[in-house]
């Protein structure tokens, strides 16, 4: 019984946090919010936990995380120079057998990034640069064009600081 009602609270427990979350900034749109999550989930988190199902355990690249969990780290959408609005993310993984509900296990950001809703972009941070998800999937994807996942504010201030 006890476990039945640990395991309604790990199920329960995210979608109530990203509700509240999301109701707390007035600009917020929850259902965009809980879309671009979703776009990451299927994305790239699913997408990575094939890719490293097939790894072999003898290999001596890092073993792959025992779970990952996606969060949006805007309260709402933002606007880059083109107009396009996209959320950053933030992908938090897991390397040991701990429980879901063990805050300690997690490193959190282990992958960040943004995700455009309106031109269905997923994007993720590679050291300086920002390219295409795939990019962590296996594929040779290029960088991604300046001022992709930077607001509009972000890219003025870094082209009056090249000045």
């Amino acid at each position: 019984m006890n476990r039945l009602i640990l395991v309604a609270i790990l199920v329960l427990a995210p979608s109530t946090f990203a509700e509240s979350k999301a109701e707390a900034g007035p600009s917020a749109s929850p259902s965009a919010s809980a879309e671009a999550s979703a776009i990451v989930q299927r994305e790239l988190v699913s997408r990575l936990a094939v890719k490293e199902k097939n790894q072999s355990r003898f290999t001596r690249a890092r073993q792959p995380a025992t779970a990952r969990r996606v969060r949006m780290t805007d309260d709402g959408p933002q606007i880059d120079a083109r107009g396009d609005r996209f959320f950053r993310f933030a992908v938090d993984a897991r390397y040991d057998g701990r429980p879901a509900h063990d805050e300690a296990g997690w490193q959190l950001a282990e992958i960040t990034g943004c995700v455009y809703l309106d031109r269905s972009g997923l994007f993720v941070q590679v050291g300086p640069e920002v390219r295409p998800a795939a990019f962590l999937l296996g594929k040779n994807a290029k960088p991604a064009s300046d001022g992709t996942c930077q607001s509009a504010a972000q890219t003025a201030q870094k082209s009056t600081a090249q000045k």
